[in-house]
């Protein structure tokens, strides 16, 4: 594998979507600190509280879900249209070999582009926020939940990239998948956020509006029906992104497994699946 490896990232530094990916995140980095800064000096995060290292390091969490998808379909999806995994198998690789080598390529590039997303933060960042704002392990923790989510996403996309074989499909299905279940993570957070008291408000006979009592929201999930709902955002590697972003992560840990468990099932189906497939 380690042949498959060097040829993979000789190729991966000459291609264009590698560094469009690395300037934009790099990009988004300096146009986030930008943003603080000018919030800092303007006096506007006086309103809302100040800035720390942590919202830094978090506010990348929603753009990275569209990185696997856009490098897999067009950086892997090119595979079979050159014959490269054909001339791969014929050279003597494994099945096993070529998909793992794919995955580490996919995940590397990734995390390269967040990597140019840390940069600016890392070296402007401690100038222009108040500190870390939570402590060093939950920092290192919920960075590291970031990583993890980025991996998951990459085992994903890895699994379409070697079974499709068509590349204009590959990136329809890639890119649809992240934004449905981007947009049911969203949706059932929406849910979960729904207060479980509505201020009940009434006019007088003089005109005036008074309060009332709370009115209870039928809509409140409450019991096991709630518990089903967090996990689900919990599991999912774009509710995860949201609740990076958003800073509403409550089990940060169960979500770093879950991140790990997805990574794992999905390379093992992934290889299973790739062994039976019929390459032509």
């Amino acid at each position: 594998m380690t042949d498959l490896l060097r040829a993979g990232f000789a190729r991966l530094w000459k291609a264009p979507v590698f560094w469009l990916g690395v300037v934009f995140m790099g990009g988004y980095g300096v146009i986030v600190c930008c943003n603080v800064y000018e919030s800092m000096s303007n006096g506007y995060a006086d309103y809302f509280g100040g800035y720390t290292m942590y919202d830094l390091c978090r506010y990348h969490s929603m753009a990275t879900v569209y990185l696997p998808p856009v490098f897999c379909a067009l950086f892997l999806g090119t595979e079979y249209e050159h014959g490269t995994i054909r001339n791969k198998l014929i050279a003597g690789k494994s099945r096993g070999a070529v998909y793992l080598s794919s995955l580490i390529l996919s995940l590397a590039a990734c995390l390269l582009m967040i990597a140019a997303y840390f940069l600016p933060v890392v070296c402007v960042g401690p100038f222009i926020t108040e500190g870390l704002g939570v402590s060093p392990g939950m920092l290192a923790l919920i960075v590291g939940g970031e990583l993890l989510m980025t991996a998951a996403l990459c085992g994903l996309c890895t699994v379409g990239s070697m079974l499709i074989s068509r590349k204009a499909i590959l990136a329809v299905v890639l890119l649809l998948a992240v934004l449905v279940l981007l947009g049911v993570a969203t949706t059932i957070e929406s849910r979960l956020e729904e207060q479980e008291f509505y201020q009940g408000l009434m006019m007088n006979d003089d005109g005036e509006i008074v309060d009332m009592s709370d009115i209870p929201n039928s809509g409140y999930l409450t019991g096991m029906k709630r518990e089903v709902y967090q996990f689900i955002v919990d599991f999912l590697p774009t509710g995860q992104a949201l609740l990076y972003n958003f800073d509403m992560a409550v089990h940060p840990w169960q979500m770093c497994l879950y991140s790990l468990l997805i990574l794992c099932a999905s390379t093992a189906g992934g290889i299973a699946a790739f062994r039976r497939k019929d390459i032509k």
